[in-house]
């Protein structure tokens, strides 16, 4: 049986704590353990931020939250109608630079790739759509 649900939300930061309510709210009566609950609202929120902070340089937009839960995963899509951008394009060579000399930005998609067991981006029907999949086991 697969139970979907969905939010959507402006695209602020000041909503990422919403984001997570809404995440561990599913998640936590589907049987998910602490862990997996906040490893799955870690990378959302990475996600979230950036869609808030960079996908709609000319004005307000919206981020919409999708889950479906299954017998044996938890599927999370995050979709924006913001600027078209694949976070899993750009490669990103991790620095060994001190941590003062280091360039900013650039380790979110590592993060979601690690804390997730699968992602996978596409702009579809002039959407921006990450989908993040955190199994069960």
């Amino acid at each position: 049986m697969k139970d979907r649900c969905e939010l959507t939300v402006p695209a602020s930061k000041e909503q990422i704590p919403v984001i997570s309510e809404f995440i561990a709210d599913l998640m936590a009566p589907a049987g998910f353990d602490i862990k997996k609950i906040l490893e799955v609202q870690l990378a959302a929120e990475e996600a979230c931020t950036n869609v808030a902070s960079y996908a709609y340089p000319n004005g307000e937009g919206c981020i919409n939250i999708a889950i479906e839960i299954d017998d044996d995963r938890l599927e999370l899509t995050i979709a924006d109608n913001g600027a078209s951008f694949d976070p899993t394009a750009k490669k990103v060579a991790v620095s060994t630079a001190d941590v003062e000399h280091r360039q900013i930005g650039g380790l979110g998609i590592i993060l979601i790739g690690a804390t997730v067991d699968k992602f996978s981006y596409e702009f579809k029907d002039g959407k921006n759509v990450l989908r993040l999949i955190k199994n069960r086991s």
